[in-house]
């Protein structure tokens, strides 16, 4: 009988499940208003922007407090309120209206039930109970409205005031309305004192602000080697669970220590003997099932033991890679052909074997054959990567067909993007898009800006300036550095793409946005990794990723992710390049030539 909760029209069963017949509501679900009115996908949203978002947020959250109230009346605990299970819907003067969806772990309060399923957003602490449980997800949503972050409560209840506060920042909105929902979140039964409540942080909740350089740099190497478990086998520091996903997870670039020390390494904050000596340890025989690609395996890891000064157990590995079979990996960057091809040729400058060589122009061989084209878009797992590895074997041979399969790959990636309503050029996943660095547009835009160095192309000019609008947004729903705001920091520190959205500024911004998601861990600066539920310290998800980028924006700052060297002042690569070779300082004289 309630508006507010969808009706029953009936029972059927079919075999042993028994169903229930339910309305169909008309609407979306709430998350879906929140991608699209929320001002904070924009750029520079205006100051009506903002308060218009605020009126229709608070008028929102009302009508869902009296949606649960009127449940609540009933005797009911809903037990699963999140922004999925809450259904609105516009009349046509803009009304909004809503309904509550998914009632599986509703229950009579009189049955005194724990929850037992919920979106980790909105988990209450296991202490509560009955309406209680409903209330804590009411005050998550006062804050998700408007940052929705609140996964990270998770970790530390004590985010929630730091949330309030980057919201009351951005937002008009009441200070009392966000007050009221820390003091909830806050409440419970610490160390089973009925009654209490956790404290709220007495100072700055973050221990160094990310834009503070220096003492970011310091806070983060600290949360680093705080974080570091050298008693385990499996790992050293703490990433995301791709650590456990093969035998190499948690020693790799991508997941593991080396791409840790990479970032140790390109952002001068001094050398990890510990670590290093773990990795070697651990690279002596590798273990069987180790993958051979760059981020996830072998070549990765020679890689980067022949940056940090190991060229002798860099080049076994890589020997050891060339008697696999390479030929069979796939394309891509982030574990086939791309990056293992990128390592080799790399390895082969820097020890002199031409045979390290002769592989690398066998992967790019292998890349030219339209059976291997990547099937995604994107840096790590699209075209972009094998693009990436054509225009480095360039540089070094000065053979113009690589340069050419480079730009085919990249028109075959482009043609998987499309252009939003607010001028973004994003991936195109049929059911999203993507911005990202790992698999969206700004991945793609990196290696734009590195084929733009040797002749002239005018829709990757055009594609490029829409990728740098899609590294402005406001809010991204993660940190890490291939699938969140680090990713941003990196491309518009390191792109040379004309006109605004470049400079200091716009970097800064997203500096600061990139703070909201920062949590403090024994002290010092850390980030959590993907679906921000437990700290990262790896590279594509976490801390270090988000130490690099920070690196990369730094006044004088020249971090870099592999093979992918600073444009803004080329006078030099950790890359070798040959002298003679053809790169991007000797060509811009030539791209009228190019065509």
């Amino acid at each position: 009988g309630l508006d507010c909760v969808p009706a029953v029209r009936g029972t059927f069963t079919v075999g042993d499940h028994h169903f229930l017949v339910l309305q169909h509501l008309d609407g979306k679900p709430l998350n879906t208003y929140f991608a699209r009115r929320h001002p904070l996908i924009e750029a520079d949203p205006t100051p009506d922007e903002l308060a218009s978002y605020t009126a229709w947020a608070l008028k929102i959250h009302q009508r869902v407090t009296e949606a649960v109230d009127a449940v609540h009346a009933r005797g009911v605990v809903f037990n699963d309120l999140h922004l999925f299970n809450i259904m609105v819907a516009e009349d046509a003067t803009g009304e909004p209206s809503v309904a509550l969806l998914d009632f599986e772990a509703a229950a009579h309060i009189d049955e005194g039930l724990r929850q037992t399923v919920a979106n980790p957003a909105f988990v209450a602490p296991a202490e509560r109970r009955g309406f209680a449980v409903d209330r804590y997800a009411l005050a998550c949503l006062r804050l998700a409205l408007f940052l929705p972050l609140t996964s990270l409560l998770v970790m530390d209840r004590t985010k929630a005031a730091h949330l309030a506060a980057v919201a009351a920042e951005q937002f008009p909105v009441p200070r009392r309305f966000l007050d009221e929902a820390v003091e909830e979140i806050l409440s419970g039964v610490p160390e089973g004192r009925p009654g209490d409540r956790l404290p709220a942080p007495a100072g700055p909740y973050l221990p160094v602000e990310p834009r503070d350089w220096p003492a970011a740099r310091t806070s983060m190497t600290a949360a680093l080697r705080a974080s570091a478990t050298p008693h385990r086998e499996d790992r050293f520091v703490p990433g995301d669970i791709a650590q456990f996903a093969t035998a190499h997870g948690g020693i790799g670039f991508g997941n593991g220590i080396a791409g840790v020390l990479h970032a140790l390494a390109e952002t001068g904050a001094g050398p990890w003997p510990e670590a290093e000596e773990w990795l070697l340890d651990r690279t002596a025989e590798p273990a069987s099932g180790t993958p051979l690609g760059f981020y996830d395996g072998l070549a990765g890891t020679a890689w980067t033991l022949h940056r940090l000064g190991h060229p002798e157990r860099a080049l076994a590995l890589a020997e050891r890679l060339l008697h696999q079979s390479w030929e069979s990996a796939g394309p891509d960057l982030y574990g086939g052909l791309a990056g293992i091809g990128l390592a080799l040729d790399a390895l082969g400058t820097a020890s002199g074997e031409r045979e390290l060589h002769s592989a690398a122009l066998r992967c790019a061989e292998l890349l030219a054959r339209p059976e291997q084209r990547p099937t995604r878009a994107g840096l790590l797992h699209g075209n972009s990567g094998p693009a990436l590895l054509h225009v480095r074997l360039y540089e070094r041979t000065g053979d113009k067909e690589l340069l050419i399969q480079a730009a085919h790959a990249l028109h075959r990636d482009l043609d998987r993007c499309v252009t939003s309503a607010y001028g973004t050029l994003q991936v195109n996943e049929g059911w999203r898009t993507m911005p990202y660095l790992g698999e969206g547009s700004v991945g793609i835009g990196m290696v734009l800006d590195d084929w733009l160095e040797h002749g002239p192309d005018e829709r990757f000019e055009q594609a490029r300036l829409e990728i740098v609008r899609a590294a402005q947004a406001t809010f991204y729903a993660q940190p890490g550095l291939m699938r969140g705001a680090a990713g941003m920091i990196l491309h518009l520190a390191r792109t040379t793409t004309p006109g605004p959205g470049t400079g200091p500024g716009a970097t800064a911004r997203q500096i600061d946005a990139l703070a909201r998601h920062a949590v403090p861990y024994q002290g010092h600066l850390a980030f959590p990794g993907e679906q921000m539920m437990r700290l990262s310290m790896d590279l594509t998800t976490g801390t270090a990723g988000a130490l690099l980028a920070l690196g990369s924006a730094a006044p004088g700052g020249r971090a870099h992710l592999p093979f992918l060297p600073p444009l803004r002042d080329a006078a030099a690569a950790h890359e070798p390049v040959p002298s003679g070779a053809v790169t991007h300082r000797t060509t811009r004289e030539k791209k009228r030539n190019l065509t």
